[in-house]
């Protein structure tokens, strides 16, 4: 039987987990030159949101869970950069990108939510 975690119930715990499988898919249609480049730095960065909240509440929330969410908003900046990168490149199309800067932009508002509700509540 598998045990449920805390973070597995949040809002933005699931979005990103739907976010990811999309950055994999599209990830696997770059060129083949670009494995051990965006796609790699894309996949890590990504992979890093959601791994972040998990380490942060893996029992609970609590005052040293808002480093760890600091932590998943700074990947998920990074991984922008990159899909803006991207885009750039003309990797993905600036359609593309712009779908995933609203996922972006959603998940954002989602985690800093959350940071200043641990503020309010812990401080």
């Amino acid at each position: 039987m598998r045990i449920e975690r805390p973070y597995e119930q949040l809002p933005v715990w699931k979005n990103l987990m739907d976010f990811v499988k999309m950055i994999y898919m599209v990830t696997s249609t770059f060129p083949p030159d670009e494995k051990e480049g965006l796609t790699r730095k894309l996949r890590n960065r990504s992979t890093d949101i959601p791994v972040s909240i998990a380490s942060g509440i893996s029992l609970r929330i609590n005052i040293e869970s808002k480093p760890y969410l600091q932590a998943a908003s700074a990947a998920l900046s990074e991984t922008e950069t990159l899909l803006f990168i991207c885009m750039q490149l003309s990797i993905i199309q600036p359609s593309e990108f712009e779908s995933f800067q609203k996922q972006i932009l959603a998940i954002n508002d989602e985690l800093q939510s959350l940071i200043i509700r641990i503020e309010k509540k812990f401080n």
